[in-house]
């Protein structure tokens, strides 16, 4: 790790880490994920063998995992309500909302504190994660947490939701493109959307130099996200390693285009348009995200 520059040694051979790699570092908590990093790199390179697995799902990795990706938003409250902002200025009200891959809650709960009146479901497929979700918020009385598949979610929910939120989801997904089907499906005409993926470059040439990426990033991609988004038959095996031109190639070969990209502090705002929907895109230090709302445009 000292020789890749991960980890750096001071002029008395103490070891630190720097500046740069902390805001990365900090986004993980690290001290429970280390012990499972041997565990997870030998599931990962079980896929690696002929007879091995494709990949594995969130049900398929330790538990604790999904406590760890609990944890690894610094400050959840700030983060929906950054979120928040551009949602408000293009919607007149929120009455439901729909955190889909929702995990253990940690951003399911953080709604509940800032819109308390509006019916939120949580819905992730993993049992493990919805049931650490259930014991951690039971005293959040707005949030209906639910075991199901982001690609076919009920027919009821058909025109359902004002906002729908996929927060560091959407490279995980086996199949994103039934996904994104699946949400314009269920978000109502006037509805808004939110995606918040990974924010690293899809050539990994214009990575080069960034820390985060390689110490962090690729790092946890490698033994989480693109076993998990190899998980199924004909699966499409992205990861963190698709990159935001990917992904901003893949909603606009689907009817989407950017129209517009701004700064919130360390994040980035990237606004495309979808047929129905229009989207804002805004990562923070180390995630993007992606928020749709209608197709006109903009006064």
């Amino acid at each position: 790790m000292v020789a890749t520059r991960i980890v750096s040694l001071d002029d008395s051979d103490l070891y630190y880490i720097p500046e740069t790699l902390k805001p990365g570092i900090n986004g993980i908590d690290f001290s429970l994920f280390l012990p499972m990093v041997g565990m997870m790199t030998n599931k990962a390179m079980n896929c690696f063998k002929k007879d091995g697995p494709e990949g594995y799902g969130y049900d398929e990795m330790p538990p604790e995992v999904i406590d760890i990706l609990d944890a690894r938003t610094a400050d959840p409250d700030t983060t929906v309500k950054a979120l928040t902002v551009p949602v408000m200025e293009h919607t007149r009200s929120l009455t439901t909302i729909l955190d889909l891959g929702c995990g253990a809650g940690h951003i399911s709960r953080a709604l509940s504190k800032c819109f308390p009146g509006p019916d939120i479901y949580a819905v992730d497929y993993c049992e493990v994660a919805i049931t650490k979700a259930l014991s951690k918020t039971q005293d959040v009385k707005n949030v209906k947490f639910l075991k199901e598949n982001v690609t076919s979610l009920p027919a009821a929910w058909t025109r359902k939701f004002d906002w729908v939120i996929l927060y560091d989801v959407l490279h995980d997904l086996p199949d994103h493109v039934n996904a994104m089907k699946e949400v314009d499906r269920v978000l109502k005409n006037d509805g808004v959307a939110s995606i918040v993926d990974p924010d690293v470059h899809s050539k990994h040439r214009d990575n080069i130099g960034n820390n985060n990426v390689a110490g962090v990033g690729f790092a946890l991609s490698a033994l989480i996200c693109l076993p998990c988004s190899l998980s199924t038959d004909g699966a499409s095996g992205h990861g963190v390693g698709w990159g935001s031109e990917n992904k901003e190639q893949f909603l606009t070969s689907s009817g989407w285009r950017v129209k517009d990209k701004r700064n919130i502090g360390d994040t980035k705002i990237v606004l495309p348009y979808r047929h129905g929907s229009r989207i804002v895109y805004y990562p923070d230090t180390f995630l993007d995200i992606i928020i749709q709302i209608n197709w006109t445009d903009f006064p």
